[in-house]
């Protein structure tokens, strides 16, 4: 019985479902769209694509915040252009700054012409100071040298030295190499020891001269004579009147020689 009501169930079942409307032929589907203007056909609803996994995307880190630095404000206006001076005022205004310079050029042409003279005066008095220090250690050494030369000479009447004499007075009216040299700056040293110096150097040299003569006459004396052998020496009287002048000459010579190296 359970088997008689479930054949025609499982018939029921079975049997194909009731068709709920016919399909339409494609031109009938089409024919719409042709002929009536403005129509839109339905479309079909598309399946949508499939939809990716996320992806995760690791975010930076946050920047360092920036100062904000504010915008500089606009610079001001220009002011507005002065309107130009008359002519005379402009010329007024110049010639002082004009003679201002020039007193300025003249000042300082002065203080430069000054500045030169003291420095060219001090370089002059330092030159002429070291010259005087030579001339005087010259003349000193020389003098003292001829003192010495004239306390070796012989003292006549002697007759051996007759030519010793002689030729000391010559050699020491040649020692005067230094006054000579010192002919140019003598007017650095005072007037009395410039004319002291000069008597002395005068004086020796007469003397020399003198001697030198009377030894010549003697020479001559003893040709005319016809003699060989001996010497030409002048007279006892002429060699002690030579050495009384050449001590004369020689009398100031300390004080002089004590000047110059003072």
């Amino acid at each position: 019985m359970f088997l008689g009501f479930a054949a025609p169930a499982k018939a029921a079942d079975e049997a194909p479902p009731p068709a709920l409307a016919q399909p339409l032929p494609a031109a009938a589907v089409a024919s719409p769209v042709e002929e009536t203007p403005g129509f839109q056909a339905v479309r079909t609803m598309e399946a949508p694509p499939p939809v990716a996994a996320p992806v995760v995307i690791s975010e930076p880190p946050p920047a360092p915040a920036v100062p904000v630095v504010a915008a500089p404000p606009p610079p001001p206006p220009p002011p507005p252009l002065a309107a130009p001076t008359p002519a005379m005022s402009m010329d007024a205004f110049s010639m002082p700054a004009g003679w201002l310079s020039a007193l300025m050029l003249v000042l300082g042409a002065a203080i430069a012409g000054w500045t030169g003279t003291v420095v060219a005066k001090s370089l002059y008095q330092r030159d002429e100071d070291r010259r005087l220090a030579a001339v005087r250690s010259i003349l000193g050494v020389e003098l003292e040298a001829r003192r010495q030369a004239f306390e070796a000479v012989p003292v006549p009447p002697n007759a051996e030295a007759g030519v010793s004499f002689v030729s000391a007075v010559a050699a020491l009216a040649d020692m005067d190499t230094g006054w000579r040299a010192a002919q140019a700056s003598l007017h650095l040293l005072n007037d009395k020891q410039a004319s002291h110096l000069s008597v002395h150097y005068s004086a020796v040299r007469y003397v020399a001269n003198f001697v030198k003569g009377q030894s010549f006459a003697a020479a001559l004396r003893m040709l005319q004579a016809n003699r060989i052998g001996g010497n030409p020496c002048p007279d006892p009287a002429a060699m002690r009147e030579a050495h009384v002048e050449l001590a004369a000459a020689f009398r100031g010579v300390d004080k002089i020689i004590q000047g110059l190296k003072g």
